[in-house]
């Protein structure tokens, strides 16, 4: 599957994760309030084989639970991690076909046990320059419609020197790289100090 038709409009959106001082947050992405906030500690329980140490954090935009909403299941997570990651567009689909694999297959199990299986996520990543990637996985929504989804992915990397932490910023929304969803997940800063 070629997805070099989506890299001059992703590219418009790009922007590299920064870096600020103000630690008055648990949750080191900075979102708007309206942006509920997850904290998770690798490993992650769905995803196991993530064969990280550290923490992810989570900002969903406010309308990622309801399906017509113009940002139903958008989301920005921050991987804050002591290995490097060593992201190659090969590494990024198949750690996250692994993720979302694990995370849908647990959701999916705390639902009706008559509900069919639900298929493989599938995975696509082009490297853009050596920090950023755009991707896409398609992938079924176990939390909402129960159907398949397809998520457009931007991925940013940076490493932290005064932290000594890997930070990875994924910008996840099935919207097309034109709406104004991803201005807003751009926007999110990483509230960690780096310089």
């Amino acid at each position: 599957m070629n997805f070099a038709k989506t890299v001059p409009f992703f590219i418009i959106f790009l922007i590299f994760a920064k870096c600020t001082t103000n630690k008055s947050s648990e949750n080191h992405l900075l979102a708007p309030d309206n942006w509920r906030g997850e904290i998770l500690e690798f490993p992650l329980k769905f995803a196991p084989s993530l064969n990280y140490s550290g923490v992810e954090y989570v900002r969903f935009a406010p309308g990622w639970g309801k399906e017509n909403a113009n940002d139903y299941f958008s989301y920005t997570f921050l991987w804050e991690i002591d290995e490097n990651p060593g992201l190659s567009s090969e590494k990024l689909e198949s750690e996250m076909e692994t993720y979302f694999n694990g995370l849908m297959e647990m959701i999916h199990k705390t639902g009706s046990e008559s509900s069919p299986k639900i298929k493989n996520a599938k995975a696509f990543f082009e490297k853009v320059n050596d920090v950023s990637y755009i991707g896409k996985v398609i992938t079924h929504d176990a939390f909402v419609t129960k159907k398949e989804v397809t998520l457009n992915i931007i991925v940013n990397y940076q490493y932290c020197d005064l932290e000594q932490k890997h930070l990875v910023k994924f910008d996840l929304s099935p919207q097309s790289p034109e709406h104004s969803i991803w201005k807003k997940m751009n926007s999110i800063t990483i509230d960690t100090t780096c310089k």
